[in-house]
């Protein structure tokens, strides 16, 4: 309490002193600042309006305040971090999906003089967040906009010894002296947590001295180098290392191109996917990966117990590559959720419901979901639900010629309450019409299946009620 005393203290004569003592100094910019040859239209007009920017979140760091994620004009989709707060900077049109596609606002000369009033400002950022809630998700965030290195240095400089949770850097094109800048700064930063840098470049030289940072920081769980190696020859090295890391909750690199992965390549990948047990989240999207590489993958989650999120969208799989991940989702109990092409989702779905009889009906995969819309086999975070799901569905298809009874002989006995837990369940709770899959469910009377039933194991189920 003395602390945050002290702290509000200062953070109070910091805003008085700024109140009465300080003015944006920085000249607002004017067509005689562009050169009408090399910008067009609505590249005049980004960078006047990122001016505005600039200066809107200058005066509100002098103030002594901070940007919600929800002010900042900033569609933070594909982010687990819902309440963002602290120094949020992007165009004001920015979105998240369009990060790979979009080329960021330019810097000119003009813009130095706003860049200086704004990291002037930040150098009594350490005063706003000390006094934030000590469960704010401290963030400094500058994206589409590109920050030439001396300038990129300059924010650098005003950043250090601001304790930030993260950081997201996303198409700045500082370059390789800025990543270097930006490494040092991690190192100096003990309660960053997690760590943006789409479509920045990072090169050869520096991806050891990044992986020594990622595996000696104390806090930092999730990374983000999406669209950062196209063309380099260690982007492979990178993925690699952050794995072995086995620190890391998330990691995301997509659009790096890795298919020149090669057959050494997939097996040590596969064995460091395999022995990881920090990893939750994996996002490899449009990497032009084949049907080797779901090979090797695939082998991994058969190990692997601690991946629950997958995200393989925009690769080279063919259905064989599906089923790869078809076998390994018989044996892995953990992953919620894969995502993979339309075609290459068929192959898998044997593996999420084997309907050829009822034990492997029950021995089904009833934990990942894959989206499949009005085909899907499991729904999200409803194992018990999943599995009655596909037991009813093969008591109901056989049910409508009577032929439930020829199957029993194969039953073993102790998935009697199961079977009749399912038939209760599901005859009082119809399925979703978007379900297509189990529409028979609906299509059929549970007393009719009870009926079955009776003529087979009648003597059972006295002997099952009386016990319950």
């Amino acid at each position: 309490h003395e602390r945050k005393g002290r702290s509000l203290h200062a953070y109070q004569e910091m805003v008085f002193a700024n109140r009465n003592d300080w003015t944006y100094s920085a000249k607002d910019l004017t067509g005689g600042d562009f050169d009408i040859n090399s910008f067009a239209e609505y590249e005049v007009l980004d960078i006047i309006n990122l001016v505005v920017s600039i200066k809107n979140c200058t005066i509100k760091m002098r103030r002594g305040e901070y940007h919600h994620e929800g002010e900042a004009s900033l569609h933070m989709r594909g982010d687990v971090h819902s309440d963002l707060q602290g120094v949020l900077l992007g165009p004001c049109d920015y979105d998240f999906i369009d990060d790979f596609d979009r080329e960021p606002v330019r810097y000119i000369s003009a813009l130095r003089p706003h860049w200086a009033q704004f990291a002037r400002a930040l150098d009594d950022f350490g005063l706003i967040l000390d006094v934030m809630p000590d469960d704010a998700e401290s963030c400094f965030q500058i994206s589409q906009i590109q920050l030439p290195v001396t300038v990129f240095m300059m924010i650098v400089k005003s950043l250090s010894g601001k304790l930030f949770r993260h950081y997201k850097f996303r198409n700045n094109d500082f370059g390789a002296y800025g990543i270097r800048a930006l490494i040092d700064l991690m190192d100096s930063n003990p309660e960053l947590r997690s760590l943006t840098l789409s479509s920045n470049r990072i090169d050869d030289d520096d991806v050891v001295e990044f992986l020594r940072s990622m595996a000696n920081h104390p806090s930092l769980t999730k990374v983000n180098i999406d669209c950062c190696f196209e063309g380099r020859s260690t982007k492979y090295c990178m993925l690699n290392g952050l794995i072995r890391v086995n620190t890391l909750a998330e990691i995301s690199m997509s659009n790096n191109d890795l298919s020149f992965v090669a057959c050494g390549h997939t097996q040590s990948l596969s064995d460091s996917l395999a022995s990881n047990t920090a990893l939750e989240r994996l996002d490899l999207r449009g990497n032009n990966l084949n049907d080797e590489d779901a090979a090797s993958i695939a082998t991994a989650l058969q190990t692997n117990s601690t991946l629950k999120y997958l995200q393989l969208e925009g690769n080279d799989f063919t259905e064989i590559g599906g089923e790869y991940f078809g076998a390994a989702l018989r044996t892995n109990n953990t992953l919620e959720h894969l995502f993979l092409e339309n075609d290459v989702m068929d192959a898998t779905f044997s593996a999420l419901f084997d309907d050829s009889s009822l034990n492997s009906a029950a021995d089904s995969n009833h934990i990942c979901y894959i989206d499949r819309r009005f085909y899907d086999r499991n729904e999200e975070g409803d194992p018990t639900g999943n599995r009655q799901r596909k037991i009813y569905n093969v008591l109901a298809t056989r049910n409508k010629t009577m032929s439930n009874v020829q199957h029993f002989d194969d039953i073993e006995i102790n998935l009697l309450p199961e079977m009749l837990a399912a038939v209760q369940h599901y005859a009082n709770t119809p399925v979703s019409e978007l379900q297509f899959r189990y529409l028979a469910n609906n299509e059929v009377n549970a007393l009719s299946i009870v009926y079955e039933f009776m003529r087979k194991w009648d003597k059972s189920l006295s002997q099952f009620h009386r016990e319950q």
